[in-house]
């Protein structure tokens, strides 16, 4: 599903720092010696997609078997293939529905040469592949449910096979389940699922053979996502078309579109296409992305959609960009990588599972020209002549932790960052009492302090804590070990409830499209937290209390990274012992807060307000009576206090979530209650 690769020439551009696509591009013969180089893999590998001979999965990037002649990759969902120096393809990974082009079903996780020679360009499909020769003739292999090898049935070829009615063609493309080609003028041909209108012919019927896509002529580059393609015009004009239920076209709308609409009107250099998000390079250097951003693959820092061509910050100079399905690249002149999106199975390359809001450096690449991914994996491509510079260098022993603990529970700590000589972010390990086993893990930079809380202590009790450094392929020294700290006791009252829902949701109660996320945990707090994703459903767990009070406080980590509609939203809510509700926290539609008295049915706005995707503490303090007390404490600041009717019945259970339907994506994590 990526953009389409020139080899050889494109990549000797790129590392001369000029991103030049060319077009008929004839490859050296067998005769002409080797000129290629090993691409990395990196992440799942349950079908071999990682080239290695094997079926183990990696974090870090590492070396392939057999690929040592490779000019240019492209990644299907858990396939791949390389293009060789000789015009030829090998193919390795999941071949269930012969991807892999071997007149075969076996999976290959150690590469296969094809068949077919004079090659000048290879990409993928979720399950097929497409190859342009350098006659001009177009070849498809593998899935053929939906007619996307375009050979007029919707029979599954498992060896390379001639389109038909295809002459004069210079470049390929696939999709999911469709494929293009560019042929004389920059007119495009397109054929496959039409599901969303990605055909691009006006109409959403399925093609099993070639159509000319509408209206588009001077194309230089296209890309093709799930459902949705794009294309590069040669006055560096953007268009695209089919689906849009992301805003994945960059139209401003989630209204699909059958046949191709101009998204942005001039200065695009490159472009590419996760399965429902976009990326432009821009001549600037700047990296636009827009459509789907719930893995945070729009590196936007949230996991917001976005409908129009947004800029990601934080990039240096960029010249190439490069997708999987949920994560996103970006390359500079020199060959440095920057990532970003879903990484739970470590395909970003930064030697962790921790999805990336943000684009973050792999610091164990350099000297990379191409970078593809597919479902849970990706590939790299080195520069030609240019072996990457591993990184050998670990990071330094961070300062030894520091700190104290004035809340019940937990202990608030500090140490001085790490350095290192490539990583600008590190990933910090936190050991308890002398353990083996990280407690937790920290992602911070290599300047000034990080700060950790951590949580769920025995009052009274005492810890030491240590720290060490990793920087995505080296683990560093442990820091000293801090000074014993003694736990606080909890203050006028004993602790009612305490979690940080590492147990999930043992002792809750109706639990309703809640369940527990391994990959959020709230600051200081390592992963899980419990999530609640919805779209105009109820979404809610409740959770008794060991005993019974009329003065209580609750502490909930709270972020919520999606809230639409018109509808105030429950986040947080206190019951009595006879059940009802007689206090919560409101999340307003315009994002403020506000406290509402259940019992009287009144409202006091608190004059606060939260940001999508960010994490606060929210504090909610009731005392019971007709004249009963409420405030509301955000992130250790009273931010209202007011006097309301909370009823008679003490204080017995709390509630996370709304029991009407809501949309809204929620996590909640260290839940604490304490008598006052």
């Amino acid at each position: 599903m990526a953009t389409t690769r020139t080899p050889g020439a494109l990549i000797r551009s790129i590392a001369a720092g000029c991103l030049v696509l060319l077009t008929g591009f004839v490859l050296p013969t067998e005769s002409a010696g080797a000129a290629g180089v090993a691409p990395l893999t990196v992440g799942l590998n349950s079908d071999g997609q990682l080239a290695t001979g094997n079926t183990t999965a990696r974090t870090a990037p590492g070396p392939t078997t057999g690929l040592a002649d490779s000019v240019a990759i492209a990644s299907g969902r858990e396939h791949a293939y390389s293009l060789t120096d000789t015009g030829r393809i090998r193919a390795w990974g999941d071949n269930s529905r012969g991807a892999i082009g071997d007149n075969s079903t076996v999976d290959r996780p150690t590469p296969v040469l094809l068949g077919l020679t004079d090659v000048v360009q290879v990409e993928a499909g979720h399950y097929h592949g497409v190859a342009l020769r350098s006659d001009g003739t177009v070849w498809t292999w593998g899935y053929n449910g939906l007619g996307q090898l375009g050979l007029g049935n919707t029979a599954t070829r498992r060896v390379p096979t001639q389109v038909g009615g295809l002459t004069g063609i210079t470049q390929v493309a696939a999709g999911r389940d469709m494929t293009y080609a560019v042929g004389a003028g920059g007119i495009v041909w397109a054929w496959g699922s039409n599901a969303g209108g990605e055909v691009g012919d006006g109409t959403t019927v399925r093609r099993l053979a070639p159509v000319q896509v509408t209206g588009l002529a001077n194309v230089v580059e296209l890309a093709g996502g799930r459902n949705h393609a794009l294309a590069r015009l040669s006055d560096g004009s953007l268009w695209a078309w089919g689906a849009n239920d992301f805003g994945q076209l960059g139209t401003g709308t989630t209204v699909r579109s059958l046949v191709p609409i101009r998204v942005i009107t001039s200065g695009v250099r490159h472009v590419d296409s996760g399965a429902e998000h976009s990326l432009a390079v821009m001549i600037d250097g700047t990296v636009r992305a827009w459509g789907r951003g719930q893995r945070g693959q729009l590196g936007l820092g949230t996991t917001s959609t976005r409908t129009s061509p947004t800029v990601v910050s934080g990039l240096p100079s960029i010249v190439e960009v490069g997708d999987g399905r949920d994560q996103s690249f970006a390359l500079t002149v020199g060959g440095d990588v920057w990532s970003w999106g879903m990484n739970d199975l470590g395909q970003l390359g930064d030697g962790t599972t921790t999805n990336r809001l943000v684009p973050t450096r792999i610091t164990a690449l350099s000297g990379i020209v191409a970078a593809q991914g597919g479902r849970g994996m990706s590939v790299f491509l080195p520069a030609l002549g240019v072996p990457p510079d591993p990184d050998t260098v670990p990071p330094s022993a961070p300062g030894q932790p520091s700190g104290a603990s004035t809340v019940a529970g937990q202990a608030n700590l500090t140490w001085a960052a790490a350095t290192d000589d490539r990583a600008t972010s590190l990933a910090y390990a936190v050991l308890r009492d002398g353990g083996a086993t990280p407690i937790a893990t920290v992602t911070a930079g290599v300047t000034g302090t990080v700060n950790f809380i951590d949580t769920g202590l025995e009052p009274g009790s005492v810890h030491t804590w240590s720290v060490r450094a990793f920087d995505g392929v080296n683990t560093g020294p442990t820091s000293p070990v801090s000074e014993p700290i003694t736990i606080a006791e909890a203050q006028g009252g004993e602790v009612l409830l305490q979690t940080d829902f590492g147990t999930g949701l043992v002792g809750w109660t109706g639990a309703t499209n809640i369940a527990v996320d391994s990959s959020v945990g709230s600051p200081g707090d390592a992963p899980p937290s419990l999530r609640v994703q919805i779209s105009n459903a109820a979404g809610t767990a409740r959770r008794a209390l060991a005993s019974t009070t009329t003065a209580a406080c609750t502490e909930v980590d709270l972020r919520i990274a999606a809230l639409s509609g018109t509808t105030n939203y429950s986040a947080l809510k206190l019951r009595s012992s006879n059940g009802a509700s007689f206090a919560r926290v409101w999340v307003l539609p315009s994002r403020q807060l506000a406290v509402r008295a259940d019992i009287t049915g009144t409202q006091f706005n608190a004059g606060a307000s939260i940001t999508l995707g960010t994490w606060y503490r929210i504090g909610l303090c009731s005392t019971i009576g007709a004249q009963g007390s409420l405030s509301l404490v955000v992130d250790g600041v009273t931010v209202g206090s007011w006097t309301a009717n909370t009823g008679t019945s003490p204080f017995a259970a709390v509630q996370i979530g709304d029991n009407d339907p809501r949309t809204a994506t929620v996590n909640w994590d260290r839940l604490v209650v304490v008598e006052s």
